[in-house]
Protein backbone atom coordinates (compact mmCIF):
# COMPACT_ATOMS: atom_id res chain seq x y z
CA UNK A 1 0.00 0.00 0.00
CA UNK A 2 2.78 2.43 0.68
CA UNK A 3 4.58 1.61 -2.37
CA UNK A 4 1.37 1.98 -4.40
CA UNK A 5 1.34 5.74 -2.77
CA UNK A 6 4.74 6.73 -3.60
CA UNK A 7 3.98 5.48 -6.80
CA UNK A 8 1.29 7.93 -7.69
CA UNK A 9 3.23 10.54 -5.95
CA UNK A 10 6.03 10.33 -8.55
CA UNK A 11 3.74 10.12 -11.76
CA UNK A 12 2.97 13.47 -12.15
CA UNK A 13 6.45 14.48 -12.28
CA UNK A 14 7.98 11.67 -14.48
CA UNK A 15 4.94 12.88 -17.10
CA UNK A 16 5.84 16.33 -16.78
CA UNK A 17 9.55 15.38 -17.53
CA UNK A 18 9.05 12.89 -20.24
CA UNK A 19 6.51 15.66 -22.01
CA UNK A 20 8.93 17.74 -21.41
CA UNK A 21 11.95 16.01 -23.06
CA UNK A 22 9.39 14.67 -26.01
CA UNK A 23 8.77 18.44 -26.70
CA UNK A 24 12.60 19.09 -26.71
CA UNK A 25 12.76 16.63 -29.66
CA UNK A 26 10.39 17.64 -31.32
CA UNK A 27 11.92 21.45 -31.50
CA UNK A 28 15.20 19.81 -32.50
CA UNK A 29 13.72 17.58 -35.23
CA UNK A 30 11.88 20.27 -36.57
CA UNK A 31 15.28 22.60 -37.24
CA UNK A 32 16.80 19.46 -38.36
CA UNK A 33 13.97 18.84 -40.66
CA UNK A 34 13.95 22.70 -41.62
CA UNK A 35 17.76 22.70 -42.69
CA UNK A 36 17.74 19.33 -44.87
CA UNK A 37 14.62 21.58 -46.46
CA UNK A 38 16.51 24.54 -47.36
CA UNK A 39 19.42 22.33 -48.72
CA UNK A 40 17.44 20.05 -50.19
CA UNK A 41 15.65 23.45 -52.05
CA UNK A 42 18.92 24.73 -53.57
CA UNK A 43 18.94 23.89 -57.27
CA UNK A 44 22.17 22.24 -58.48
CA UNK A 45 23.65 24.23 -61.25
CA UNK A 46 25.47 22.03 -64.19
CA UNK A 47 27.84 22.58 -66.59
CA UNK A 48 29.06 20.60 -69.70
CA UNK A 49 31.95 21.45 -71.63
CA UNK A 50 30.75 20.60 -75.52
CA UNK A 51 33.66 18.56 -77.39
CA UNK A 52 34.00 17.52 -80.83
CA UNK A 53 36.60 18.57 -83.77
CA UNK A 54 34.66 22.46 -83.40
CA UNK A 55 35.82 22.95 -79.68
CA UNK A 56 39.56 23.06 -78.04
CA UNK A 57 40.30 19.33 -75.75
CA UNK A 58 41.95 20.07 -72.41
CA UNK A 59 45.69 19.21 -73.26
CA UNK A 60 46.04 20.72 -76.71
CA UNK A 61 48.95 22.34 -77.82
CA UNK A 62 48.14 25.51 -79.62
CA UNK A 63 50.12 27.88 -81.62
CA UNK A 64 50.73 31.47 -80.33
CA UNK A 65 47.45 33.78 -81.83
CA UNK A 66 45.41 30.18 -82.21
CA UNK A 67 42.36 30.17 -81.62
CA UNK A 68 40.80 28.80 -78.85
CA UNK A 69 37.33 27.93 -78.87
CA UNK A 70 35.25 26.60 -75.68
CA UNK A 71 31.51 25.70 -76.02
CA UNK A 72 29.67 25.87 -73.03
CA UNK A 73 26.41 23.77 -72.22
CA UNK A 74 24.92 25.12 -68.36
CA UNK A 75 21.24 24.65 -66.83
CA UNK A 76 20.25 26.41 -63.29
CA UNK A 77 18.31 22.91 -62.47
CA UNK A 78 14.54 25.08 -62.44
CA UNK A 79 16.47 28.02 -61.33
CA UNK A 80 17.66 30.94 -63.86
CA UNK A 81 21.00 31.19 -64.65
CA UNK A 82 22.19 34.62 -63.52
CA UNK A 83 26.48 34.68 -64.06
CA UNK A 84 28.68 32.97 -66.32
CA UNK A 85 32.89 34.12 -66.16
CA UNK A 86 35.61 32.76 -67.88
CA UNK A 87 39.15 33.60 -66.60
CA UNK A 88 42.52 32.44 -68.01
CA UNK A 89 45.85 31.25 -65.43
CA UNK A 90 49.10 30.95 -66.06
CA UNK A 91 51.45 31.23 -63.05
CA UNK A 92 50.15 33.05 -60.54
CA UNK A 93 48.36 35.63 -62.92
CA UNK A 94 44.92 35.12 -63.67
CA UNK A 95 43.46 37.43 -66.30
CA UNK A 96 39.40 37.63 -66.83
CA UNK A 97 38.47 36.81 -70.23
CA UNK A 98 34.71 36.59 -69.72
CA UNK A 99 32.65 38.13 -66.74
CA UNK A 100 29.29 38.52 -67.70
CA UNK A 101 26.00 38.96 -65.84
CA UNK A 102 23.10 36.92 -67.63
CA UNK A 103 19.51 35.75 -66.94
CA UNK A 104 18.79 32.48 -68.42
CA UNK A 105 15.48 30.13 -68.05
CA UNK A 106 14.75 26.46 -68.40
CA UNK A 107 15.82 26.62 -71.50
CA UNK A 108 19.34 26.74 -70.25
CA UNK A 109 22.75 28.51 -72.35
CA UNK A 110 24.22 26.83 -74.90
CA UNK A 111 26.89 29.30 -76.29
CA UNK A 112 30.51 29.37 -78.01
CA UNK A 113 33.28 31.56 -76.98
CA UNK A 114 36.63 31.78 -79.14
CA UNK A 115 39.66 33.30 -77.77
CA UNK A 116 43.62 33.97 -78.45
CA UNK A 117 46.35 32.48 -77.51
CA UNK A 118 48.99 33.91 -75.99
CA UNK A 119 52.63 33.30 -75.31
CA UNK A 120 52.46 31.47 -71.57
CA UNK A 121 53.65 28.07 -71.92
CA UNK A 122 50.78 26.37 -69.88
CA UNK A 123 47.65 28.31 -69.41
CA UNK A 124 44.52 26.96 -66.96
CA UNK A 125 41.28 28.59 -68.28
CA UNK A 126 38.19 28.02 -65.63
CA UNK A 127 34.51 28.49 -66.61
CA UNK A 128 32.10 29.03 -63.98
CA UNK A 129 28.61 29.28 -64.09
CA UNK A 130 26.01 30.54 -60.98
CA UNK A 131 22.07 30.30 -60.85
CA UNK A 132 20.25 32.51 -59.04
CA UNK A 133 20.97 30.17 -55.79
CA UNK A 134 24.35 31.09 -56.39
CA UNK A 135 24.87 27.82 -56.60
CA UNK A 136 27.80 27.37 -58.88
CA UNK A 137 29.50 24.90 -61.20
CA UNK A 138 33.47 24.98 -62.68
CA UNK A 139 35.28 23.49 -64.83
CA UNK A 140 38.95 23.56 -66.80
CA UNK A 141 40.97 23.22 -69.51
CA UNK A 142 44.18 23.39 -69.50
CA UNK A 143 46.02 23.95 -72.86
CA UNK A 144 50.39 24.69 -73.92
CA UNK A 145 52.45 26.59 -76.19
CA UNK A 146 52.57 24.54 -79.90
CA UNK A 147 54.98 25.45 -82.01
CA UNK A 148 55.60 28.51 -84.80
CA UNK A 149 52.67 31.49 -84.98
CA UNK A 150 48.84 30.97 -86.10
CA UNK A 151 47.96 34.58 -86.85
CA UNK A 152 45.03 35.38 -89.15
CA UNK A 153 44.49 37.64 -91.81
CA UNK A 154 42.64 40.41 -91.31
CA UNK A 155 39.63 42.67 -93.36
CA UNK A 156 40.30 46.29 -93.78
CA UNK A 157 37.90 49.00 -94.10
CA UNK A 158 39.29 52.12 -94.59
CA UNK A 159 36.92 55.03 -94.91
CA UNK A 160 33.37 54.50 -93.02
CA UNK A 161 31.04 57.53 -92.13
CA UNK A 162 28.42 56.40 -89.61
CA UNK A 163 26.18 59.15 -88.66
CA UNK A 164 24.84 60.17 -85.19
CA UNK A 165 21.30 59.86 -84.07
CA UNK A 166 19.98 62.91 -85.70
CA UNK A 167 21.91 62.74 -88.98
CA UNK A 168 19.94 60.67 -91.01
CA UNK A 169 22.68 60.89 -94.19
CA UNK A 170 25.32 57.92 -93.97
CA UNK A 171 23.32 55.39 -92.03
CA UNK A 172 24.08 54.34 -88.37
CA UNK A 173 24.28 50.34 -88.46
CA UNK A 174 27.52 48.53 -88.91
CA UNK A 175 28.75 45.56 -90.45
CA UNK A 176 32.13 44.92 -89.27
CA UNK A 177 32.75 41.76 -91.70
CA UNK A 178 31.23 43.44 -94.58
CA UNK A 179 32.34 47.16 -93.91
CA UNK A 180 28.69 47.77 -95.03
CA UNK A 181 26.44 50.35 -93.38
CA UNK A 182 22.84 50.47 -93.30
CA UNK A 183 20.20 52.64 -92.80
CA UNK A 184 16.80 52.68 -90.70
CA UNK A 185 15.08 51.26 -94.05
CA UNK A 186 17.77 49.16 -95.56
CA UNK A 187 18.70 47.54 -92.14
CA UNK A 188 15.68 45.26 -92.70
CA UNK A 189 16.80 41.63 -92.61
CA UNK A 190 20.79 42.54 -91.74
CA UNK A 191 19.70 42.89 -88.03
CA UNK A 192 21.74 39.69 -86.56
CA UNK A 193 24.58 40.95 -89.12
CA UNK A 194 25.10 44.51 -87.07
CA UNK A 195 28.05 44.87 -84.72
CA UNK A 196 28.45 48.77 -84.22
CA UNK A 197 26.45 51.72 -83.97
CA UNK A 198 27.37 55.57 -83.02
CA UNK A 199 25.64 58.22 -81.13
CA UNK A 200 26.74 61.54 -79.45
CA UNK A 201 25.99 63.19 -76.19
CA UNK A 202 27.21 64.83 -73.14
CA UNK A 203 28.14 62.30 -69.91
CA UNK A 204 29.32 64.48 -66.97
CA UNK A 205 29.63 67.44 -68.50
CA UNK A 206 32.36 65.85 -71.46
CA UNK A 207 31.32 65.89 -74.77
CA UNK A 208 31.34 62.09 -76.06
CA UNK A 209 31.16 60.55 -79.33
CA UNK A 210 30.03 56.46 -78.89
CA UNK A 211 30.72 53.79 -79.80
CA UNK A 212 27.51 50.91 -78.84
CA UNK A 213 26.37 47.81 -79.90
CA UNK A 214 22.54 46.25 -80.75
CA UNK A 215 22.73 44.68 -77.33
CA UNK A 216 23.40 47.34 -75.44
CA UNK A 217 20.88 49.43 -73.51
CA UNK A 218 21.76 52.50 -75.20
CA UNK A 219 21.38 51.17 -78.83
CA UNK A 220 17.68 51.47 -77.90
CA UNK A 221 17.40 54.72 -75.95
CA UNK A 222 19.22 56.55 -79.13
CA UNK A 223 17.94 54.25 -82.09
CA UNK A 224 14.61 52.89 -80.36
CA UNK A 225 13.99 50.17 -83.94
CA UNK A 226 16.62 48.12 -82.55
CA UNK A 227 14.17 47.01 -79.48
CA UNK A 228 12.49 45.21 -81.71
CA UNK A 229 15.74 43.55 -83.71
CA UNK A 230 14.42 39.59 -83.74
CA UNK A 231 18.55 39.39 -82.61
CA UNK A 232 20.98 41.96 -81.24
CA UNK A 233 24.69 41.27 -81.11
CA UNK A 234 27.08 42.70 -78.55
CA UNK A 235 30.44 44.23 -79.62
CA UNK A 236 32.68 44.83 -76.33
CA UNK A 237 35.23 47.49 -76.25
CA UNK A 238 38.08 47.73 -74.81
CA UNK A 239 37.76 50.98 -73.02
CA UNK A 240 40.81 50.69 -70.67
CA UNK A 241 43.09 50.89 -74.17
CA UNK A 242 41.21 53.61 -75.34
CA UNK A 243 41.21 55.79 -72.37
CA UNK A 244 45.10 55.76 -72.04
CA UNK A 245 45.82 56.05 -75.87
CA UNK A 246 47.53 52.19 -75.26
CA UNK A 247 47.36 51.84 -79.46
CA UNK A 248 48.49 54.71 -81.74
CA UNK A 249 47.14 55.35 -85.08
CA UNK A 250 50.99 54.47 -86.72
CA UNK A 251 51.01 51.10 -84.58
CA UNK A 252 47.38 50.89 -86.28
CA UNK A 253 48.19 51.59 -90.01
CA UNK A 254 51.08 49.32 -89.63
CA UNK A 255 49.39 46.08 -88.51
CA UNK A 256 49.01 43.66 -91.38
CA UNK A 257 47.61 40.58 -89.45
CA UNK A 258 45.85 40.18 -86.27
CA UNK A 259 48.32 39.82 -83.77
CA UNK A 260 48.70 43.44 -82.62
CA UNK A 261 44.05 43.32 -82.67
CA UNK A 262 44.98 39.92 -80.47
CA UNK A 263 47.28 41.35 -78.11
CA UNK A 264 45.84 44.83 -77.92
CA UNK A 265 42.32 43.63 -76.42
CA UNK A 266 42.67 43.74 -72.73
CA UNK A 267 39.38 42.11 -71.41
CA UNK A 268 39.51 43.03 -67.72
CA UNK A 269 38.38 46.65 -69.07
CA UNK A 270 35.69 46.25 -71.31
CA UNK A 271 32.17 47.43 -72.09
CA UNK A 272 29.59 47.63 -74.66
CA UNK A 273 29.25 51.29 -74.95
CA UNK A 274 32.76 53.00 -75.42
CA UNK A 275 32.85 57.24 -74.61
CA UNK A 276 35.11 59.59 -75.71
CA UNK A 277 35.93 58.21 -79.37
CA UNK A 278 37.84 61.67 -80.49
CA UNK A 279 39.82 62.10 -83.55
CA UNK A 280 43.08 60.05 -83.50
CA UNK A 281 41.83 57.62 -81.18
CA UNK A 282 42.41 53.70 -81.30
CA UNK A 283 39.69 51.23 -80.02
CA UNK A 284 39.95 47.62 -79.72
CA UNK A 285 36.99 45.76 -79.80
CA UNK A 286 35.69 42.00 -80.16
CA UNK A 287 32.49 40.83 -81.64
CA UNK A 288 30.10 38.21 -80.58
CA UNK A 289 31.46 36.10 -83.31
CA UNK A 290 34.53 35.92 -81.30
CA UNK A 291 36.51 38.07 -83.66
CA UNK A 292 39.24 41.32 -82.94
CA UNK A 293 39.66 44.14 -84.42
CA UNK A 294 40.44 47.90 -83.90
CA UNK A 295 38.69 51.03 -84.71
CA UNK A 296 40.66 54.03 -85.69
CA UNK A 297 38.55 56.92 -85.35
CA UNK A 298 39.84 59.59 -88.30
CA UNK A 299 37.48 62.24 -87.54
CA UNK A 300 34.64 62.64 -84.87
CA UNK A 301 32.27 65.51 -84.84
CA UNK A 302 30.94 66.68 -81.39
CA UNK A 303 27.19 67.42 -82.11
CA UNK A 304 23.91 65.00 -81.77
CA UNK A 305 23.65 65.74 -86.26
CA UNK A 306 27.68 64.63 -86.73
CA UNK A 307 29.45 62.04 -88.35
CA UNK A 308 32.01 59.56 -87.07
CA UNK A 309 34.34 58.58 -89.63
CA UNK A 310 36.19 55.44 -89.03
CA UNK A 311 38.64 53.41 -90.76
CA UNK A 312 38.46 48.95 -88.80
CA UNK A 313 40.41 45.92 -88.77
CA UNK A 314 39.05 42.45 -88.37
CA UNK A 315 39.63 39.27 -88.22
CA UNK A 316 38.41 37.13 -91.33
Amino acid sequence: MVNSVILKSKKPHCLYKGMWFFYLFLVLSGVTLCSCSKDSGTAKTSLILKTGTAYSPSGAYIAVGGAIRIGVLASGAGVPLTYISIDRISGDDTLIQLDRGIYIGSEGLDANYFFSKDTSAIETWRIMVMNADRDTAVRTLIFFKGSGTAYRPINYFGDIKLSFQNNHTNGHFLDVNTGLVFDEASVAGHESEIDILAYYYITSGLSSPTFTCPGYTAAVAYYPQTAGWPAKNNTLYDYKTSDNNLISTSQFDAAGNDSLLVTAYKPEKVSGNCKYGYTGKVIPFKTQEGKYGLIKVIHADEKEDGVIDIAVKVQK
